[in-house]
């Protein structure tokens, strides 16, 4: 049966060339190594934004907290228009003394004489904490305001990230706003 069967095979029919395929095979390589190339590039990106997010949110935690005190506490005699004072000490209305400060990369608090409490997760490091206090004097006649400093980095991952993050905060008399008539 597969006898009567003939295959004819026509000179005109050719298959590739070995060039032709190493040609091919260069081309698709290159392109596989640039694709590759920008994945691992983008990976890289996401992971660096990604402690960015984490340094962020962990310092504006601690920042904010402090700006809640801040703002309605009593603050005086503590100028220091060249940013050089690195701890701060605040009369706060209902919580007393506050005391905040910058010790082994953690922001401290410590409230009515009592132990540093750590106020900053152990991920990230203040590296540098400075205080620019202005109107603090007595009879100035002037808001308090206080700006806040910081460098924070990463304490883990590949490559150590630093962010400066400053913030200001006004400090204003509440002592009407916890009296009642």
């Amino acid at each position: 049966m597969f006898k009567n069967l003939k295959f004819k095979i026509k000179n005109s029919q050719k298959g590739f060339t070995i060039v032709e395929v190493l040609v091919t095979s260069l081309i698709f390589s290159m392109i596989g190594i640039s694709v590759s190339t920008i994945f691992v590039q983008i990976v890289s990106l996401q992971r660096r934004a990604l402690a960015i997010q984490k340094i962020q949110d962990n310092s504006l935690f601690a920042l904010e907290m402090m700006s809640r005190d801040i703002r309605v506490s009593k603050i005086v005699n503590q100028e220091s228009p060249n940013c050089s004072l690195t701890t701060l000490t605040i009369t706060h209305p209902s919580k007393g003394t506050i005391i905040y400060r910058a010790n082994n990369g953690s922001v401290e608090k410590s409230e009515n004489g009592g132990a540093f409490l750590a106020v900053s997760t152990p991920s990230v490091n203040f590296s540098r904490m400075n205080f620019c206090v202005k109107g603090s004097a007595v009879n100035d006649n002037q808001t308090p305001r206080v700006a806040i400093l910081t460098t924070v980095e990463n304490r883990t991952g590949k490559e150590i990230i630093k962010i400066n993050l400053q913030t200001s905060v006004s400090s204003r008399d509440v002592l009407d706003e916890f009296s009642f008539p």
